[in-house]
C-alpha cells in the first residue's frame, strides 16, 4: 500500500462509516466541518470519484461526502475497520496513524496556568480500545513508551504532554505528504516551539 493509501484508510477508519442496505451498493460516508471541506475534496480526488460534496449543513455547519462501492467497503472491513485486529501493514505505518489522528485526535499548545508565559504541547487520541492498544504498540516500536489506554465515557483515550507529545507529533507529521491542513499547522507550531526551546536552552 502507498503512503497516501495508508493515510486515507486511517482517516476513513476514524471518521468514515459504512452503510449496508439490502439490494443496495454499500455506502461509505464521511462528514467534516465546513472549514475542512477541502480535505473532503482531496479524498474524493484520491478515490477518483465524481460524487458531490454537500453544501454545509445550516445546523451543524458540516459537509458530507459519500461514495458507493462494494470494493471499498469490503476492503475497509477486511483491513479491520469494524473488527480487529487491524492489518499489520497499517499498524506499522505512520501515515495510517496520521490519518487516524486527523480524524479522531487532537493536539495543541497550552499554557500551564493563566500566568505562565511558556506553553506545553498536548496530544490526545480517542477510539476503540484495541485500536489504541495497536497505536501504543506502534509508538513503542519507535521508542515512545510510558503511555496507557484509559476509559473515556463510552470509548477510550490515549493522552500525553510535553516531551512525549512532541515526539508523537514529530513522528506523525514531520515531512508528511498529506494531512488535514489545520492539524498540520498545529503540528508545525508544536515542532517550532520545541525547536525554539532547545535553542534557548543551549544559549543559556
Amino acid at each position: 500500500m502507498s503512503s497516501d493509501a495508508c493515510y486515507w484508510i486511517g482517516f476513513l477508519f476514524a471518521d468514515g462509516s459504512i452503510s449496508y442496505r439490502s439490494n443496495h451498493i454499500p455506502q461509505i460516508s464521511v462528514g467534516l466541518a465546513e472549514r475542512d471541506r477541502a480535505h473532503l475534496a482531496k479524498l474524493r480526488t484520491f478515490l477518483g470519484s465524481t460524487s458531490a460534496i454537500s453544501a454545509p449543513s445550516p445546523t451543524h455547519h458540516s459537509c458530507q461526502f459519500s461514495v458507493r462501492s462494494h470494493r471499498l467497503a469490503d476492503r475497509l472491513a477486511a483491513l479491520g475497520r469494524y473488527e480487529g485486529p487491524t492489518d499489520a501493514r497499517l499498524v506499522q505505518s505512520r501515515d495510517f496513524w496520521r490519518g487516524v489522528v486527523d480524524g479522531d485526535g487532537s493536539m495543541g499548545l497550552y499554557r500551564r496556568s493563566r500566568t505562565a508565559p511558556a506553553t506545553m504541547p498536548q496530544f490526545r487520541l480517542v477510539g476503540r480500545r484495541h485500536v489504541l492498544e495497536e497505536f501504543l504498540g506502534f509508538l513503542r516500536a519507535q521508542g515512545i513508551i510510558g503511555l496507557s489506554v484509559r476509559p473515556h465515557k463510552s470509548i477510550h483515550t490515549v493522552g500525553t504532554t510535553c516531551g512525549p507529545a512532541e515526539k508523537i507529533v514529530a513522528l506523525l507529521y514531520r515531512d508528511a505528504s498529506i494531512a488535514l491542513l489545520r492539524k498540520a499547522e498545529t503540528a508545525e507550531r508544536i515542532l517550532a516551539a520545541a525547536a525554539n526551546s532547545v535553542r534557548s536552552t543551549r544559549r543559556s
